[in-house]
C-alpha cells in the first residue's frame, strides 16, 4: 500500500512494471531463477508478492540484492512488493511437506 504518501495515486500499470523489473533483476542476477508465484495483491497490506527459487549457492546473493531493490521501491515509490527468495533445497523441502500434509 502507498504508505509514504497516502494521497498518491495507486497505479496498477506502475505496479506491474515494478514487478517486471524485480523479476528481470532476479533473472539478471541468476539466470536459473524460477519465478514460482506472483500475487497481486499480496498478503495483508502488501501490494504484491513474488516468490523466486534459486540454486542453493545463489540464495544469499540474490536475496540481498533483491531486498535492497525492494526497499528502494518502497521508499521511493511507496509500493510494498514482498519478494521471497528461496533456495532450491528449501523449496523442495517445503513442497514435500505440503504434499505429505495433503495441502496441495
Amino acid at each position: 500500500m502507498r504508505k509514504n504518501d497516502p494521497k498518491a495515486r495507486f497505479s496498477r500499470r506502475r505496479l506491474e512494471r515494478l514487478i517486471g523489473e524485480l523479476i528481470s533483476y532476479a533473472k539478471d542476477l541468476c539466470p536459473e531463477a524460477e519465478i514460482i508465484k506472483v500475487q497481486v495483491p499480496g498478503y495483508e497490506e502488501e501490494d504484491a508478492r513474488i516468490e523466486i527459487v534459486v540454486p542453493d549457492e545463489k540464495d544469499d546473493e540474490v536475496h540481498d540484492a533483491i531486498s535492497r531493490r525492494e526497499f528502494e521501491i518502497f521508499m521511493n515509490e511507496g509500493y510494498d512488493i514482498a519478494v521471497r527468495v528461496l533456495s532450491r533445497s528449501d523449496y523442495e523441502s517445503l513442497k514435500a511437506k505440503v504434499e505429505r500434509l495433503g495441502l496441495k
